[in-house]
């Protein structure tokens, strides 16, 4: 998925209502609990947008989310289109409480998609029982940057990087695979799965490089991946 495709999808679901009015009835809670649901969506609604991706995980709750993001290091300070957008109201405790999609940024004005919001001030901003488009400056809490398709080099820290061995999938794969076919490894380089051929690469690249030929690409051989130009 790439950060295009995720906007166009947000995009085409603005204007989508609960219904009945009030009731938190709406088809991206149907998709989360497998049945009716009447619980907060704005979480459902980005999980939805990237659903079967794995850049996002399926999960209702914004806390959980942010925590799944933050535990990959892939929180970010300064906004960019496709991030996801985490806000605290106070209508509870938790640390978060709403989350959106970044669409636009533009100093410190940002605008979003969101689910479960109000189209303008009146209204609940983290139960309004829509999705809408929004300008957004205050009650922001962090900022998460999904691997997109094509962004993995760039947005994710060396430190924040899974390890990588044989069943391994995900945008890290890819991108792995895309820099090893650059010294004219046998991969396959539009596969995001690393399988038993990607591991003897991965050998024969630690071997060239004075690294520990075990096939697992760790900090060090994420180190030498990423001088690949």
């Amino acid at each position: 998925m790439t950060v295009n495709e995720l906007i166009a999808i947000a995009k085409n679901e603005i204007g989508v209502k609960e219904y009945p009015p009030g009731s938190n009835q709406v088809k991206y809670n149907n998709w989360m609990y497998g049945r009716n649901a009447s619980e907060p969506w704005c979480a459902s609604f980005v999980a939805w947008c990237f659903k079967g991706s794995g850049l996002a995980p399926k999960t209702a709750s914004c806390l959980n989310m942010l925590e799944w993001f933050e535990r990959r290091g892939q929180i970010v300070k300064e906004p960019k289109p496709g991030d996801i957008v985490f806000f605290k109201y106070p209508t509870n405790n938790r640390r978060t409480n709403h989350v959106g999609i970044v669409v636009a940024a533009n100093g410190k004005i940002i605008n979003t998609i969101e689910g479960n919001t109000s189209s303008g001030n009146t209204g609940s901003q983290d139960n309004g029982g829509m999705v809408a488009q929004r300008n957004r400056y205050q009650n922001i809490v962090a900022y998460a940057r999904p691997k997109y398709d094509g962004l993995a080099s760039s947005v994710v820290t060396k430190e924040g990087r899974d390890t990588l061995r044989v069943g391994s999938k995900g945008n890290d794969v890819l991108y792995l695979h895309k820099q090893l076919k650059k010294l004219k490894y046998g991969v396959d380089v539009n596969s995001n799965y690393f399988d038993s051929t990607t591991k003897i690469c991965v050998i024969n690249f630690q071997a060239t490089h004075n690294l520990e030929p075990d096939g697992i690409v760790g900090k060090k051989t994420w180190a030498e991946i990423d001088k690949i130009v």
